[in-house]
Parts: C-alpha cells; structure tokens; sequence
C-alpha cells in the first residue's frame, strides 16, 4: 500500500507537529480538530514555526509556502474517506478516543490505517471501537515530532501483520526510526522514562540535590543529551503526573506515585515549559 495522503486529528502540540513534519517531507496532509478554533490555531502555529525557520535561512519563503500547500484544515473527519492513513491525537481520555474511532472507522476508505498516538491508554482497548480493527495500531509519536526520530508502533492481537510492515515502511521512508512494542502499559519510552523522571523528582524533595545538579549528572554521568527534568519539563509535568497515575493503576507499582514535586508543581499551574515554569525557568 502506497500512503500519499494522511489524515491527522488534533491539532495541538502532537498533532500539529505530527502534521508539520510530514508536510515538509512532501506528503498531503488533512488536519482536523473538534474545535474550529484550535484548527485554526495549529495551522498558523505550523506556519510560524516555518516562518523562522525561513528567517533562519534553513527554507526559502517558497518552500514554506509550498509546504503550507500541502497542509489543509478540513471541517470534519468525513473528509479523511481520501486519505491513506489517519493519526488521532486527541487529549488522552479513552472515551473520546473511542467516540471518534468509532465515527471515524465508518467515515474512512475501506483500505486506510487508522493510529492512534496514545501514549498511555491500551491500545487493545482502543481497537475495540473500530470497525477494522485489522486495520488499527498505536503510532506514538514523541515531541517535538518534527525532530525526535523514535516511533512506537503498538499492534494489538487483531492488527493485521500487513498493517504493520506498511506503518514501519512509511515511517522508514521518511525518516522515522520505528520499533514494534507489544501493547503493555507505557510501551517502551514511559515506563522507563517516566520512572526515572519521577525518581528525579525524589530526589529534589529529599534534598539528595538541586534539578540543575541532578541533570547535570545524568547528562555527563549517564551519557543523556538532556536530564530528565528538563525533559520532564519539554514533556509537561501534569502529562508527566497523567502517565505517572496511569502507570500506578495498570502496573500495581508504587513507584510510579507522582512525587511531591510533581504534583505540587501541577497544582500551581508550573508545568514546564509550555507555562514558563516547572522544575526549571524558561
């Protein structure tokens, strides 16, 4: 199967980001979002991003333009019956996910993929809402998705093997590193990450050492490009607390209790970088 055109729902950080990035690599995009407004938001953020890449001289202001062709906002899912694949990246609530794979898997061609870019919901459960569930399987994306190479493709039991190897060739084609994960709480990434963030955030308010220090060391000590509050920070700490709880429910491990730090910090709207503020200034 040759995916040409794609169909992405949401239009926030992931799913404008998701949305960017394939519209640089010359594949048709459709993005849609339930709140015409957030639509409308998204495109524009995409087009401010190019347009200081372009001030950076890394895009002439044809390639922006030509890239911002090949993005289209649409009214409504039915007009994803064109597209190949179709991503949702909708807020992490598995009822409304389910309300729109279920409006969605009648609105599509009877040949595209449908993903979902969860990242702590069973995808299993998810496929139960759709029609062709041989045709479903997560597609976690990580942020920034214009920039992070990684892909976690999830299949579930009734995913068809073909689905599969078509997600890991269009990944690969352009320029995604895909690895397959069984469908398991936190996949890969966040049942690693997300408890070491959170152990990080121990340490801070057991007074063991500073966030900068704590960093510092992970990122000279361990050999990581960043320390995993300032990742916590990129992620967002009330999605980072989000997965934490997650985690603790499906897993039973207490480990993956938010912290203090975490928690107090959502509470005071300091979530990271999106607010200015979270364990560490903008």
């Amino acid at each position: 199967m040759n995916i040409t055109t794609i169909g992405i729902i949401g239009a926030g950080v992931m799913g404008g980001g998701i949305a960017q990035f394939f519209a640089e690599r010359g594949v048709r995009v459709l993005l849609w979002d339930a709140d015409p407004n957030a639509l409308w938001r998204g495109v524009e953020t995409v087009y401010e991003r190019l347009k200081k890449s372009a001030e950076k001289g890394n895009l002439t202001d044809d390639q922006v333009q030509e890239i911002m062709s090949r993005l289209n906002g649409v009214e409504d899912p039915e007009a994803f019956h064109t597209a190949d694949l179709v991503i949702e990246a909708i807020v992490e609530d598995a009822a409304a996910k389910k309300e729109l794979l279920a409006r969605l898997g009648e609105a599509v061609s009877d040949s595209a993929i449908i993903g979902t870019n969860t990242s702590s919901l069973s995808v299993t459960e998810l496929s139960n809402a759709c029609p062709q569930p041989e045709r479903f399987l997560g597609i976690h994306f990580f942020n920034p998705p214009t920039r992070l190479e990684l892909v976690e493709v999830v299949p579930t039991p009734r995913t068809a093997p073909a689905t599969v190897d078509t997600v890991k060739g269009f990944l690969h084609e352009y320029g995604k590193t895909p690895v397959v994960v069984k469908d398991s709480p936190g996949f890969i990434v966040n049942r690693l990450l997300l408890l070491m963030i959170n152990e990080a955030a121990r340490m801070v308010d057991e007074g063991v050492a500073g966030a900068a220090d704590i960093d510092t060391a992970m990122r000279l000590g361990a050999l990581h490009p960043a320390g995993p509050l300032a990742v916590a920070d990129l992620i967002g700490l009330d999605t980072c607390e989000h997965i934490l709880e997650v985690l603790r429910e499906t897993l039973g491990e207490s480990s993956y209790t938010p912290a203090d730090g975490i928690t107090e910090r959502v509470k005071a709207g300091k979530l990271g970088r999106k607010t200015g503020e979270g364990f560490f200034r903008k």
